[in-house]
């Protein structure tokens, strides 16, 4: 069961009517081309560009991303990678990167998700480390603070674990679950998107059983074991919901709170995706 294919397939979907804009600002103007050449930089090489085949499918969008994964590719041993593909094959995601925006269909499965991990992990990367105020820094020719923040090997490999896939997909379910009791027709909505990308009967089972189940923030919190996985839960949250309601911010609150997320952190995450304070 690979449910880093499920988080890809709602986000490629929408779970909800900002997902897509949340997505746009995050690779774009937020932007992941941005934290794509500081995470290259902290790995020591250079992501910014991505290739002519990424370009071609996900437009400017992708390409930043498609140099993102493969700098995460380069950086992890050749029997791991993102998704489920080794070193080698990682690389080639990139290619497909834009059909996380929905610009073609049929992606490989594991593409999808592999990416969606990596955008999630960045993002979440970002937020903590606050690369985007030293890209601004390094912008303005101002040399880099000693000691600089970089990205460990076992930080990538936590950013597209199983484990951390599963928190971030209970993360979106919990999210859409915070203004109350999901209707059925709801769910069948839900499930019906993600059976749409090829998931499994078992990962669409495990997606069903916990959009039925009453909401339990506790203890999604209560299994996140970091702030560096906190983060990447509440930036897959903030996905799958368009805060706007009490309901909502109380959600988050409380998962902020649990996940050891300072105000700094949350701030960073929702102007990086573009989402409501």
């Amino acid at each position: 069961m690979n449910l880093g294919d499920v988080v890809g397939q709602l986000m490629k979907q929408g779970m909800n009517p900002a997902t897509q804009s949340r997505l746009q600002h995050a690779m774009g103007e937020g932007g992941l081309g941005g934290l794509g050449d500081i995470l290259g930089s902290a790995l020591g090489g250079s992501s910014s560009g991505g290739s002519a085949a990424a370009a071609s499918q996900g437009g400017g969008l992708a390409g930043g991303l498609g140099g993102l994964l493969g700098t995460l590719g380069q950086a992890m041993s050749t029997d791991s990678g993102v998704g489920g593909l080794n070193r080698g094959q990682v690389g080639g995601i990139g290619a497909l990167a834009g059909a996380i925006l929905g610009g073609g269909g049929g992606a490989v499965k594991g593409a999808v998700g592999g990416s969606a991990m990596a955008i999630l992990g960045t993002l979440a990367m970002s937020a903590l480390k606050n690369w985007q105020v030293q890209q601004a820094e390094a912008s303005a020719g101002a040399s880099a603070p000693a000691g600089a923040p970089a990205v460990s090997e076992a930080e990538m490999q936590q950013m597209v674990s199983p484990d951390t896939a599963e928190l971030c997909l209970r993360g979106m379910v919990e999210a859409v679950k915070s203004d109350g009791e999901i209707a059925p027709d709801e769910i069948d909505r839900i499930l019906g998107k993600i059976g749409e990308g090829g998931t499994t009967a078992e990962e669409k089972r495990f997606v069903s059983e916990h959009l039925r189940r009453p909401p339990d923030v506790r203890g999604l919190v209560a299994a996140i074991p970091n702030r560096e996985v906190g983060a990447q839960v509440y930036a897959a949250a903030l996905m799958a919901i368009s805060v706007d309601t009490p309901a909502e911010r109380e959600f988050l609150s409380e998962l902020a709170s649990g996940a050891g997320l300072d105000h700094d952190a949350v701030a960073r995450l929702h102007a990086l995706v573009g989402a409501p304070a």
